[in-house]
């Protein structure tokens, strides 16, 4: 387990591709559930409970569809169970470092300091998960850096418009 975790942790620091992580089901099984596990923490912040496991569960699904369907179209779909799991290892590391980053976001006012850096700090980490997941697809795909990164911008900024269609977030208490 610790191996896999030093994986996750190298395939976000851009030094190894999907291709480091073994291609089996145990694997994805455990990336899925930390990835749901990590989702479900952090949507407490913004959901009820209902509302945030059809969240997470929706998210999931989306995440299940694009990598599938992209590395099918692609001719590459046994390259699946790496690419998706190393979506979801990595996910569920980055959910967690912006989960006290939500807390101080939901709980904090606008004039606050802290405040200001969270926000910051959230837009860093979202672009870092872009680029990660572009370093996924351009390792799974076969593909240049730009168009991994260009096809992740599409899944990141895709997969949250249908989320947040399917299942809006509540309005935050002081929201303007």
């Amino acid at each position: 387990m610790l191996r896999l975790f030093a994986l996750f942790a190298e395939l976000l620091r851009l030094r190894v591709g999907p291709q480091a992580l073994p291609a089996s089901d145990r694997v994805v099984a455990v990336a899925v559930v930390a990835l749901g596990g990590a989702s479900l923490l952090t949507v407490q912040h913004l959901y009820p409970l209902g509302s945030g496991v059809a969240r997470v569960g929706l998210d999931l699904l989306i995440t299940v569809a694009f990598f599938a369907g992209l590395l099918s179209v692609a001719r590459r779909p046994e390259r699946f169970r790496q690419t998706f799991a190393a979506v979801c290892g990595t996910g569920a590391l980055l959910v967690l470092i912006t989960w006290p980053l939500l807390d101080i976001v939901v709980e904090r006012g606008r004039e606050d300091t802290l405040y200001a850096v969270a926000v910051l700090a959230l837009l860093g980490v979202y672009v870092w998960h872009v680029v990660v997941i572009g370093h996924i697809l351009r390792h799974a795909l076969d593909t240049r850096p730009a168009r991994g990164i260009a096809l992740a911008l599409i899944f990141v900024l895709g997969s949250g418009l249908i989320g947040d269609l399917v299942v809006p977030p509540p309005e935050l208490e002081g929201a303007e």
